[in-house]
This record gives C-alpha cells, structure tokens and sequence, in this order.
C-alpha cells in the first residue's frame, strides 16, 4: 500500500514538472511570438521612414527591432525566416548609414549582415557589394570626385567632408588602401555569384585602377561573357577595348567623349604612364629599339595651343600617332584635321590605326622604314 503511495506520488510529481515546464514553454513561444510581430512592426515603420530619406530616425526604429528580436544571428543554428530578418534589417541600417556618408558605420553594419549565420549567397553577395562600394567611396572623396560616375555620392548641396575626417582617410587610405580593400569585397562577391556581371564589373574596375591590367581583362571579359550589352557605366576604355575585340558596337558619342579625358594607367618599360595597350606597346616598342621618345607633349610650333603631339622620337625627329577609333566617322575628323596639322608645318609624322592593333609592332617597322631600319 505505502509503496503504491509512493509511485503515485512520484508520478504526480513527475506529472507537475511536466506540466509547469510545458507552461514555461508555452510562455517562452508566446513571448517570442510576441516580439516577432513587434520586430516586424517596427522593421516596416523604418522601411516606411528609409522610403521618405529619414535616414536616421530609420535607423533609430530599426536599432529598436534589433533589440526585441529574440534571436541575434550568431547561433549555430537559426530559423531561415530569423536570418532573414537579421540580414535584411543590419542590410538596411548599413544602406541608411551609407546615404548619411557615415562610411565607418555602414562597413560595420555591413559586416554583421555578413556575419548572420545560416544568410544565402545572393543575400551575401549583396552586402559585399555594398562594403565594397562604400570602401571606394571613400577614395572617391579623398580624389575629390564624389560626384562622378557610377559610385557618386548623391548628398545635399550644403554637405561638405571635414578637414579632420579627410586627413583621418587619407592616413586610413595609405596604411590600408581602399581600392585593394574594395576590390577584396567584389572579388569574394564574383566568386560567390560568377554570374554577376557588376561584381565581375566592379572587380575589373578595381583591378584597372590598381594597374593589375590582365586581371581587368579577365574579369570584364567575363562581364560581356554574361551580358555582351553591359554598360560600361565608369566609362573604362580599356572595357570598350574588349568589347571592340569581341566585334561588339560601343556608342560613338560614350568613345569620343571618353577620348578626350582618358587618364594613363598603363605604365610603360620607360615608366611614362599611357593611356591605352596600343600606347603601351608602341612606348615599349620605341625602348627596345633604342628610340628614345616624348610622350603626349604640347607642340609649340602648332596653330592651335592644346595641340598635343602623342610620341616625338627625337633621333629620328618624327611624330608618332595612334588613332584607335578611326572605323568612327565623328573621330576621323579629328584623326584628318591632326594629320593635316603636321603637313602644313612639314612635320615628319606616321601613324597607326585601330586595323594595326593586331600587331603593332610590325606596322612600325613597316611604316618607320624609310627613316630607320629596324
């Protein structure tokens, strides 16, 4: 009888345990229940406030869904819907603090996007283009051209970077240069997604601006493997080059504007800086044949002040011209007028054409003959 008591007893204890961990259960998923709806609430109200360029009371309101959102992202395991929230809401404070031209604030945002467990690659691939276009942007501000090309900095007209803060990314820039720090954030970005084109983009347009010319061309060869119809939106010539090569048309009216403020990039054997391959192999072709040479120098003896002669070989006292778009009718006026200005002054002068890219180096012997045999 006392030992029938005694299970009973256990069993109705057992039985309560149960019960009260059950109710505490219950009031666990109620609560969380609870502050998801009020997670999602507040996430639509600086959506709502983000749309109306309420930068930072938006952020305000998301920081609050942040708070009572009963995950945080770095469990080992997280609800898909849960990582979606986390990502989207850091995304989104990243992008708000991004348009405030706070950058530091938003690659830190950007990160914790980056760092929610159990996040998908394309969700992923859109943070590391976010980073990297803020890195850049920073660059941009420093060169003094926020408000140029693809990744200007769309601000208010009375806003204006600091001196401290400019010094503060100028020394940040030189320990830890920004383009490589951008280029990094795309080239993961690609790798993730090898079949986004403005990852591949961005990457190459990196790579350019850090000299790293065949990287470019693989990267932009393959951004027109993907979309032969890509814009070339930072006006790169050295992507119009490619897609030339591919028999792809590129607009007259982008070439000839981008003709006249192409900056060199390419670095010749003589270290003269060129602005185009076919400058660059025409520099390295005059080195190698001993023909020392001026680059891109104003000549004084011209009608017109700007008028700049490309290559002028001293020991031969011959002028070298490239034209690469003479296939353009806009740009064979100006490759007309150019040659014509070295006739009227009886100036020695051969040039080449876009038709001798295919090798350069034998159209200037070819076309050098008569005045050295090389």
């Amino acid at each position: 009888m006392v030992v029938k008591a005694l299970k009973q007893f256990i069993e109705k204890q057992r039985q309560s345990i149960k019960e009260r961990q059950n109710e505490k259960n219950d009031l666990e998923n109620f609560r969380q229940s609870e502050e998801l709806l009020k997670a999602e609430e507040l996430k639509k109200e600086a959506d709502r406030l983000a749309q109306l360029k309420q930068y930072s009371t938006s952020i305000e309101e998301y920081n609050k869904a942040l708070e009572i959102f009963p995950y945080k992202g770095d469990e080992p395991e997280i609800f898909r819907n849960a990582a979606e929230f986390l990502f989207k809401v850091n995304y989104n404070i990243a992008a708000c603090y991004s348009y405030l031209e706070d950058f530091e604030n938003a690659i830190t945002y950007f990160d914790k996007a980056l760092s929610v467990n159990s996040t998908d690659d394309e969700n992923k691939v859109r943070a590391l283009m976010g980073k990297g276009t803020t890195h850049y942007r920073k660059k941009l501000l420093i060169e003094g051209r926020y408000k140029l090309g693809a990744y200007r900095i769309a601000m208010d007209a009375d806003w204006e970077i600091d001196d401290k803060k400019l010094d503060e990314y100028k020394k940040e820039d030189h320990k830890h240069s920004f383009i490589k720090q951008s280029h990094d954030c795309f080239a993961k970005a690609s790798n993730l997604d090898k079949n986004n084109s403005d990852a591949w983009y961005s990457k190459g347009h990196m790579e350019f601006l850090m000299g790293k010319i065949k990287d470019a061309v693989q990267s932009f060869d393959n951004v027109l493997n993907i979309n032969k119809n890509y814009e070339n939106k930072e006006g790169i010539n050295l992507f119009d080059e490619i897609k030339r090569e591919k028999g792809i048309p590129v607009k007259t009216s982008e070439i000839l504007m981008r003709e006249s403020s192409m900056e060199p990039v390419f670095k010749t054997k003589t270290g003269h800086m060129v602005r185009s391959r076919a400058e660059l192999s025409i520099a390295n072709f005059l080195y190698e044949n001993s023909l020392m040479f001026q680059y891109n120098n104003v000549a004084t003896w011209a009608d017109k002040d700007e008028f700049r002669a490309l290559f002028y070989v001293p020991k031969l006292d011959i002028y070298i011209e490239h034209f690469s778009f003479d296939y353009i009718k806009e740009y064979q006026k100006i490759m007309k007028t150019k040659i014509r200005e070295y006739e009227k002054h009886k100036k020695k002068n051969v040039y080449t054409t876009s038709s001798d890219e295919v090798n350069i180096e034998d159209a200037l012997r070819l076309k050098l003959k008569p005045y050295i045999v090389l």
